[in-house]
């Protein structure tokens, strides 16, 4: 009797404790070195708040942390009572721990870091997309993310397969392995649409974007590097060119600015090259990449890996596709994404193509104001790799698996 009332207590003090929330995740939407977007899913209960600060308090001890926010937006989508937490002021390169409470209970303790405001910094980011269908596949790609610890994902788009509730619960039910592993840390993400979302709203609703067409841009270190988030999924030109076009001439004089995007310009799938948007993006931005002096872009949607050597666009019979060689002036588009969907066969290759396979993988970038350089990391022995630490996260893990086609494996762009 006494056994069995104790296993009650327990029971009842963890039902008031842990509040009935879920589908934790925090967005880097317009500047991670001072600005974070907490979100989640309100399962049940309401009048939740955000505790939160510099200090690590546990859960119970929540009426300790320095700040309290309320929700600034609330939308029903997906089957999800999507909340949102705008916070604003932060200081950079600082873990900052929140808890929720709402009128069941408290949810566990979460945080993340900001990124440094200061272009001297160095920085490490996930970059890739097609999380897609095979969720086994997908989970290794998201737990090896929570054991790199990068300061942010890139994440390029089609997230599911079809778009619906069911596909969506379970993608951020895979997603939790990014801050399970690791403390409850969750490692902010920078998101854009894919073919597979069915319309802008999966990021407005669910990741708090913060522009209705998904065309906004983030930057990170101060001065070092501005993603510049653009949309395939509606017109490339217009509205569209005119936000890339003033986007990178604000943003200039930052050392780096890496355009974003879901439809790849040239797929190295050879079918995909029917596709309306490659012309499109060929004649509206490749030349404002070479104005701009972009030199890095990040693509996905074809299900293959590949990055090329740096290109330029080219008239006539000159080059291939449009494009040649120039090692000095040249841009590397890499890609195409792999993080879970069905793998494609590379089988439009060009001269200028550096490397393409069909692998799990997804690109792991370094970066400073004078180099940036990537890796692309098969993703699927996960469970062996051994976790980072903030001061061990430009090392190379234990047991990780990087790709080393025959052009080697590490791609580097010098500034």
């Amino acid at each position: 009797m006494k056994k069995s009332f104790v296993l009650l207590f327990a029971v009842v003090c963890s039902t008031f404790v842990f509040g009935k929330v879920d589908f934790l995740r925090v967005m880097f939407n317009h500047n991670g070195d001072d600005r974070a977007t907490i979100g989640w899913n309100q399962v049940s209960g309401d009048s939740a708040v955000v505790f939160w600060g510099t200090e690590d308090i546990p859960s119970s001890r929540y009426l300790e942390y320095s700040n309290i926010a309320h929700v600034t937006t609330s939308n029903i989508y997906k089957g999800m009572n999507n909340n949102f937490v705008r916070l604003v002021q932060l200081r950079p390169n600082t873990a900052y721990y929140f808890v929720i409470k709402d009128s069941e209970g408290i949810s566990s303790r979460y945080w993340f870091r900001t990124t440094p405001n200061n272009e001297d910094a160095r920085l490490s980011f996930v970059a890739g997309g097609d999380s897609r269908s095979r969720r086994e596949t997908r989970r290794h790609g998201f737990r090896m993310v929570g054991r790199l610890v990068p300061h942010a994902i890139l994440f390029d788009g089609d997230y599911t397969d079809i778009d619906t509730e069911e596909k969506w619960k379970l993608w951020f039910e895979d997603y939790k392995l990014t801050y399970q592993e690791s403390d409850n840390r969750i490692i902010p993400i920078v998101t854009t649409r894919g073919n597979h979302e069915g319309s802008n709203k999966c990021l407005t609703e669910m990741f708090d974007c913060p522009s209705e067409h998904n065309l906004y841009n983030v930057t990170m270190g101060g001065t070092l590097v501005n993603i510049i988030c653009l949309n395939t999924e509606i017109a490339i030109g217009y509205r569209q060119k005119k936000f890339l076009e003033e986007t990178l001439r604000e943003y200039e004089r930052f050392s780096w600015q890496i355009p974003m995007y879901h439809r790849s310009c040239r797929p190295h799938v050879n079918w995909k090259m029917k596709m309306r948007q490659v012309k499109l993006i060929y004649r509206k931005w490749i030349h404002l990449f070479e104005k701009y002096g972009v030199k890095f872009v990040l693509e996905c949607d074809s299900h293959i890996t590949k990055h090329t050597w740096p290109i330029v666009k080219c008239k006539g019979k000159q080059g291939e596709d449009g494009f040649i060689r120039d090692d000095e002036n040249g841009i590397v588009y890499a890609g195409e994404g792999c993080w879970g969907a069905p793998l494609r066969v590379p089988d439009r290759i060009r001269s200028w193509t550096r490397d393409a396979g069909s692998i799990n993988s997804f690109k792991w970038i370094f970066l400073d104001k004078n180099e940036l350089s990537f890796r692309t990391v098969d993703y699927m022995n996960s469970k062996e790799v051994e976790h980072l630490t903030d001061e061990t996260r430009f090392e190379l893990p234990k047991n990780i698996n990087i790709w080393s086609p025959k052009n080697g494996d590490k791609v580097v762009i010098k500034k």
